[in-house]
């Protein structure tokens, strides 16, 4: 099942949302954004944490 993570779940003001397979895609994606787009050189273990605990399954529509 496809899951997904907004980066505002996090607690930025930022409108990016990543989708993948697994968890570990999503949290690939979004440790490239925040290097990229937020100046992380490294993520802080909390906000690791509470990425993690944000990535929610894509319920299908219908």
């Amino acid at each position: 099942m496809p899951k997904t993570l907004n980066c505002r779940d996090v607690g930025v003001d930022c409108d990016a949302t990543f989708t993948g397979e697994t968890e570990e895609e999503i949290m690939t994606q979004a440790a490239a954004h925040a290097r990229s787009d937020h100046g992380f050189d490294e993520i802080p273990p909390e906000i690791v944490d509470k990425a993690r605990g944000a990535i929610q399954d894509v319920q299908a529509a219908g």
